[in-house]
């Protein structure tokens, strides 16, 4: 799962705080659009961003590479999201409807079920692979994804927005619980197995336009 945390200890940050304060004051919405077969690169240089970033943190969260082509068949469905300044990506979000799950690339080898029978894994929209590159950390464009995606999941008469975060990575836990989500359960086999939901409802928010191609 994705990460949108704090960049307290990372050289440049008052640059980053400048972006963010830039973003914040504007009052014309970032637009967020599908990704593109041209746009996987650039996300997985985010990817390998985050992950130096995490471990020198001490996490161990995505330790294992995300291969390139997990994000091309996301792309290449349209479960993939980017979020543009002008004419800048800044953020991305992937959404799947369960149906989909099961096709997603996992790191673990034999996983087990992170969702039951009784959770009614359909009524629901699935965040993956959320991210915000350094430069653009602290103007929490996680918590407005995470609102434009439960706007979604309303709009598609699901019940619940749901993801399942890192199981070590206890300051992404606290911080979905913080975006309201309630922790179900974790699975202590998977490595991405500490499980998150919340309501579904409309999204109020003005900061996010979604651009269909």
């Amino acid at each position: 799962m994705g990460h949108e945390a704090k960049m307290t200890d990372q050289q440049g940050w008052p640059a980053c705080l400048a972006i963010a304060s830039k973003m914040s004051r504007e009052h014309r919405p970032l637009i967020i659009r599908s990704a593109r077969d041209a746009d996987i690169n650039m996300i997985m240089s985010w990817r390998r961003e985050r992950v130096a970033w995490l471990a020198a943190r001490g996490e161990e969260q995505w330790s294992i590479p995300l291969p390139r082509s997990a994000v091309a068949a996301t792309v290449s469905a349209g479960q993939t999201w980017l979020i543009w300044h002008d004419q800048e990506p800044v953020a991305t979000i992937t959404l799947t409807l369960y149906v989909d799950v099961d096709s997603l690339w996992k790191p673990d080898r034999d996983p087990e079920a992170l969702w039951y029978p009784e959770d009614h894994p359909a009524d629901a929209l699935y965040v993956a692979k959320m991210m915000v590159p350094l430069r653009h950390a602290g103007a929490d464009l996680g918590g407005e994804m995470l609102d434009w995606a439960s706007g979604r999941a309303y709009e598609a008469g699901l019940n619940w927005l749901r993801l399942d975060a890192w199981t070590t990575n206890v300051r992404l836990h606290r911080y979905y619980q913080r975006q309201g989500f309630r922790h179900v359960r974790t699975i202590e086999s998977r490595v991405s197995g500490a499980c998150f939901e919340r309501p579904a409802q409309p999204y109020t928010g003005n900061r996010l336009r979604t651009e269909l191609h």
